[in-house]
């Protein structure tokens, strides 16, 4: 796969991962109780915030994980799988992956629970840093940008289009993407287990 190929769908998977179809429902949600300017503020710091802990774990997830806590990727890879699958089942039974708590100033939500775990979620740091161990900090980073990026552009379009959308049909639409991050989390699992029982076998090989 060429450079800009591979980079395209790498952002691909990370957006999958971050899951802008929550954040739909989050501005949605948002824009009943806040000034559309704050929600505005509250989008860009969000998604900062988010890219800046992305990228720290694309440069240093895998030192992180193998150096000092000594967990190999594919334990990391089923792990988040398991939080994606459930994310997804939530997702499938409720209609809805957003839960906020009541608060008079909205830039208090940016940072928790918008930017972690809403965006910069167990799911897209292990994409981070998986992509980091099979394809390098450079399509891991780039592609962490596009798929910011994207999860910000789809935020603000949200904020003038949401009008025109039923909260049936909105949750409908979750329901459907639910099913999706449940086959994305069970396709980790089954991934990072293969990759588990691989590294047994050889290590039981003579």
């Amino acid at each position: 796969m060429s450079g800009i190929g591979e980079i395209l769908s790498a952002a691909l998977l990370m957006t999958i991962m971050i899951d802008p179809s929550d954040k739909i429902l989050l501005v949605t949600l948002l824009k009943e109780d806040f000034h559309i300017e704050d929600i505005k503020t509250l989008i860009v710091r969000a998604n900062l915030i988010g890219l800046l802990l992305l990228v720290l774990f694309a440069v240093a997830g895998k030192i992180i994980l193998q150096d000092i806590f000594h967990i190999e990727v594919d334990a990391l890879r089923v792990a988040g799988g398991f939080v994606l699958f459930k994310i997804g089942l939530e997702a499938l039974e409720g209609g809805g992956m957003v839960t906020l708590k009541k608060e008079k100033n909205i830039l208090a939500l940016a940072a928790v629970p918008v930017a972690t775990p809403l965006i910069a979620g167990p799911a897209a740091i292990t994409t981070a840093i998986t992509l980091t161990a099979e394809s390098g900090i450079v399509v891991s980073t780039a592609a962490t940008f596009i798929a910011i990026a994207l999860t910000a552009t789809i935020m603000f379009l949200t904020l003038y289009l949401s009008e025109n959308v039923s909260k049936t049909t909105l949750g409908v639409f979750i329901r459907i993407i639910g099913l999706f991050t449940m086959a994305i989390g069970a396709q980790m699992m089954i991934s990072g287990a293969g990759g588990i029982l691989i590294k047994i076998f050889q290590a039981g090989s003579p």
